[in-house]
C-alpha cells in the first residue's frame, strides 16, 4: 500500500530532499546538485510536495509544485508548476503516478484558488509523461537545457483535475 504525505514537518521535507538528490539522475540525465537544490528551494517556499511511502515505510517516489513560474519571479500564482517528479521503478507502470498526480490537483486547489492553469514541464525523450500530459494538455514550448529537451504541457486546472479525477 502506497501512502502520499505532504510535507509538512521538518522530517518530511528532509525525506523529500534526500529522495530527490538521491534519484536527481534518473530523473534528469546528469542533473547537477545546485539545480535540484534550487527546485527543492523553491517547491518549499513557493508551492508543495508530497513524498510517496510503501508499507515499510520507505519513501518510494515524489512530486510537487510551485504556484508561479520562476522566471517571473514566481508572481504569476494563477499558474501552478509541475516540479520534477520520481517513482523507484518497482512503482512504475502502475496507477501510481496517476494517483499522484490526483494528490498534486487536490493540492493545488487547496492552496490557489486563483490557479486556472497547470504547467507539465517533461523531458522531450520521456515517452510515458509525453504521451499522458498529450492526452489533457497542449504542448506549448520546447526548450533547450544543458540538459537535453524539455517540452512544456499546458492545460486550464479544470481540465487536468478532470482527467487526474477519471482515475478514481
Amino acid at each position: 500500500m502506497v501512502t502520499f504525505e505532504i510535507c509538512s514537518s521538518i522530517g518530511q521535507w528532509s525525506r523529500f530532499s534526500e529522495f530527490y538528490l538521491e534519484h536527481r539522475n534518473g530523473i534528469i540525465p546528469g542533473y547537477q546538485v545546485k539545480h535540484a537544490l534550487t527546485d527543492i528551494k523553491n517547491v518549499m517556499r513557493k508551492g508543495r510536495a508530497a513524498i510517496l511511502v510503501n508499507g515499510k515505510n520507505e519513501v518510494i517516489g515524489i512530486g510537487g509544485f510551485t504556484l508561479g513560474m520562476e522566471e517571473n519571479g514566481f508572481e504569476n500564482k494563477e499558474i501552478a508548476v509541475l516540479i520534477n517528479s520520481y517513482f523507484k521503478e518497482e512503482y512504475r507502470g502502475n496507477r501510481t503516478f496517476i494517483r499522484g498526480l490526483q494528490v498534486l490537483a487536490e493540492q493545488i486547489k487547496d492552496a490557489s484558488s486563483e490557479a486556472v492553469e497547470v504547467r507539465l514541464p517533461t523531458f522531450a525523450h520521456n515517452g510515458y509523461t509525453n504521451r499522458l500530459y498529450g492526452k489533457f494538455a497542449g504542448r506549448i514550448e520546447t526548450k533547450n537545457t544543458p540538459y537535453g529537451e524539455f517540452h512544456i504541457y499546458s492545460a486550464s486546472f479544470e481540465a487536468f483535475s478532470q482527467f487526474c479525477s477519471r482515475f478514481k
